[in-house]
């Protein structure tokens, strides 16, 4: 009888966090977006971090604006700033698809060398809310700089896997 009451409760447990974890992106609503990486290139400590402000214009679409600042070694920033627009596929569960598509100027300054650039970013992922009100993501990005600004400052295009987190309100 002990086994049937746990297993009971325990049912009870996650089908009530299945319930509460139903995705708030209707109109409306407001979402803060926060990543961020640390990393190491073998010479210096990089550090990463990127947020977002959206608004959800229709539901499930989503405009606002984004930024970021990277940091690597003493000699070594990035600062960008833009707007993005983001898809979210309603597949009715906790799981949201999601496709976006972002633009922006970016400011980089590598010791003697600074340089303005346009970036286009585009990604592709899913973010799972654990409650109706926070989801963790994770996004396939594309970017793209006019300038050679990403993989040592040799490259102008890049390709990131960015988990995040966000929160609704």
């Amino acid at each position: 009888m002990k086994r049937i009451i746990a297993l009971g409760v325990g049912l009870m447990v996650v089908a009530s966090t299945a319930m509460a974890a139903q995705p708030l992106m209707v109109q409306g609503v407001r979402e803060i977006g926060v990543s961020g990486m640390l990393d190491d290139n073998g010479e210096h400590l990089g550090l990463t971090l990127n947020g977002r402000l959206g608004y959800f214009a229709v539901d499930g679409i989503e405009a606002g604006v984004r930024g970021g600042v990277a940091l690597r070694g003493s000699g070594s920033r990035n600062v960008t700033v833009g707007v993005f627009s983001e898809y979210n596929f309603d597949i009715g569960g906790s799981l949201v698809p999601h496709a976006g598509l972002g633009l922006g100027l970016g400011w980089s300054d590598i010791g003697t060398k600074h340089d303005s650039y346009v970036q286009i970013e585009a990604w592709g992922g899913a973010k799972y809310f654990f409650i109706d009100y926070a989801a963790f993501g994770l996004d396939a990005c594309l970017l793209y700089a006019t300038e050679d600004v990403y993989n040592g400052y040799d490259d102008p295009i890049d390709w990131i896997l960015r988990l995040n987190t966000r929160w609704f309100f």
